[in-house]
């Protein structure tokens, strides 16, 4: 259900999580994860790299076109590809790129989501490292899987199934960098 795969830590990925960490990015404010659910969610920072393609507009089909939002999109999509071919998974198109980063709350999981309404992977790359924070997957009859956060860590999942995640403990923060691609 969620695959870990290795990261060959390159000098492109330690250069790129020095520019992350760095106080030159801007993060953006987000007040839940999922957007159309009324529910409680957790509140995120987030550096969109890739913005989603959007499926319509103004209630008409749109061509799946995504677009890159920052000025860290080709490092970032570097590093995925470089992970990508360390662990001989190909791909054809990157549909949206993010950098997330969620602190602790009081809600202490999002709403379970999926990131697009087309087929895709999803690729979480742990940037920090922090104690709680989980991943949870979903599969077709609602059994849970979880990963174990460690810092570089990187797991690969199915994007149709439902995922969440959990807030880390308090003075610690979560920062992932998500990729959906096909």
């Amino acid at each position: 259900m969620i695959k870990e795969l290795k990261n060959p830590l390159t000098d492109n990925y330690k250069n790129l999580k020095k520019e992350i960490f760095s106080e030159g990015i801007p993060w953006y404010y987000y007040e839940k994860t999922v957007s159309e659910f009324e529910a409680q969610d957790i509140p995120f920072f987030s550096h969109m790299l890739l913005r989603r393609p959007l499926e319509e507009i103004d209630g008409m089909p749109a061509p799946l076109i995504s677009i890159p939002t920052s000025k860290y999109f080709e490092k970032c999509y570097f590093i995925l590809k470089e992970i990508l071919d360390f662990n001989n998974i190909n791909f054809n198109v990157v549909y949206r790129m993010n950098l997330n980063l969620t602190l602790n709350n009081s809600i202490k999981e999002s709403m379970p989501h999926t990131d697009l309404n087309l087929p895709h992977k999803v690729l979480i790359i742990y940037l920090n490292k922090f104690k709680n924070g989980k991943t949870i997957v979903l599969d077709e009859n609602n059994k849970k899987f979880y990963s174990k956060p460690k810092e570089d860590g990187v797991i690969i999942f199915d994007g149709k199934l439902l995922h969440y995640h959990q807030t880390p403990e308090l003075h610690e923060k979560r920062l992932v960098m998500v990729a959906n691609f096909q």
